[in-house]
């Protein structure tokens, strides 16, 4: 066996390979000594990313928890939990059966989809900019196209401008 060349509380050997010696008490499950080890050869090279590797095998395997050491839900903190919800729904709240209220419209209820005031279902997200306009403007007829003629006559008002600040321009 090679002499002991005193370096430190580790007992480093001298023609020995300090990352093999790292592996060795790896694989031996001497987690501490292993890390002791990789920190010793991180502070000469940092950028030594098998060291690296092996340190955090090391501290992952020293940390882990076992399977075995969690201690089991019993049958009484099963039954009696608090933290449990209502078996049945409270009234008015179930989707099952519609809402009474206006029966006689003849389509489906407001409460199982909401809708705006414009006839668009309600998403919860805010749109901005479409709460406020109505359906069509100067009598055009045709659905959509007033919020497309509205932005026309208002020149750069559709998009404030560009990543340089310039102003966008409609050529008309």
């Amino acid at each position: 066996m090679a002499a002991n060349s005193g370096g430190g509380s580790l007992g480093l050997a001298k023609d020995l390979n300090p990352v093999w010696l790292a592996q060795s008490r790896f694989r031996r499950r001497k987690f501490d000594e292993c890390i002791e080890l990789c920190t010793s050869i991180l502070d000469r090279n940092p950028y030594d990313q098998a060291v690296w590797y092996l340190k955090c095998r090391a501290l992952t395997m020293k940390n882990w928890i076992d399977d075995t050491e969690i201690e089991e839900e019993g049958i009484a903190d099963a039954l009696l939990d608090e933290n449990q919800t209502a078996q049945v729904a409270r009234p008015g709240t179930s989707l099952n059966r519609p809402m009474t209220g206006a029966q006689g419209s003849g389509g489906p209820s407001q409460a199982v989809r909401p809708m705006t005031g414009s006839g668009r279902p309600l998403t919860g997200f805010a749109r901005p900019g479409t709460a406020s306009r109505g359906g069509t403007a100067g009598g055009s007829g045709r659905q959509g196209t007033a919020s497309l003629e509205a932005s026309l006559r208002a020149g750069g008002a559709g998009r404030p401008g560009t990543s340089l600040n310039r102003p966008v321009t409609s050529s008309g």
